[in-house]
């Protein structure tokens, strides 16, 4: 009794993962058509601070950016997003226009190289995503199948609600212990060092980075990854709801 309760709720735990995998794409998917809702983040994190504080001291010759144009900011993010989203196409012809009308590169070389190496990792993980839905729906015809041998029923059959809640515990609660250890920042950090080649830089402070003072950087990457966590728990849970209910009246 033991064991086939196990495997299922074993089974269960990767369809989960497979399934927000899923729903992190359908989910970044709404994200970038709504800009990453950069206007809402920009007002809530006060971005607008940041950018009069720290173009005046800019380092890179950049301090001609305009500081009081709110629709030109979301404008440059959405250049950046664009592009980052075309395998890196026309990042270094992302510009502005100054008060005495000249044209100005918005990125330095070493931003241009680094928002590179993030659409080179969009493409890789993009990838991923489509290799991840062939076994999504493999175990979406699992928990369709209507198969009465006792090998698949037994297993094919989802746990029950207090079942995936305690795993669904679990899972917070291992995030929110390393969070809480590391903390975001650092972890946010770590993952630059792994992820992106060793001799490029990844870490841009305001003064010298129009780039990260656009973005409040990491402050904006906190608050887009708690978006698309959200939306993607929203969807993946309807998703299993319904699968539920299949079940049940099945």
């Amino acid at each position: 009794m033991f064991k086939p309760l196990f495997i299922r709720q074993f089974i269960w735990c990767i369809f989960a993962l497979t399934l927000l995998i899923f729903s992190l794409g359908i989910s970044w998917q709404a994200s970038k058509a709504t800009n990453f809702l950069y206007g809402f983040w920009y007002s809530t994190l006060q971005i607008n601070e940041v950018i009069s504080t720290n173009v005046p001291k800019n380092t890179q010759g950049k301090r001609d950016f305009p500081i009081s144009d709110i629709k030109l900011h979301a404008t440059k993010f959405a250049d950046i997003v664009q592009s980052i989203h075309k395998h890196g196409d026309g990042l270094a012809e992302i510009s502005y226009v100054n008060e005495q009308a000249e044209i100005q590169k918005l990125l330095t070389k070493s931003e241009v190289q680094h928002l590179q190496d993030v659409a080179n990792l969009l493409d890789k993980v993009g990838y991923i995503w489509w290799i991840n839905l062939i076994f999504m729906l493999s175990f979406l015809l699992l928990y369709f199948s209507k198969l009465k041998l006792l090998s698949v029923s037994s297993i094919r059959r989802m746990p029950t609600g207090k079942q995936k809640l305690a795993s669904l515990i679990c899972l917070v609660f291992l995030v929110v212990s390393m969070l809480g250890v590391w903390g975001f920042t650092q972890i946010f950090y770590y993952l630059h060092t792994v992820i992106f080649p060793g001799d490029h830089q990844w870490f841009f402070y305001y003064e010298e980075s129009l780039m990260s003072t656009l973005m409040k950087a990491p402050d904006i990457f906190a608050a887009i990854a708690g978006q698309l966590l959200l939306v993607a728990l929203i969807v993946a849970g309807i998703i299993d709801a319904a699968l539920s209910r299949y079940q049940i009246k099945s």
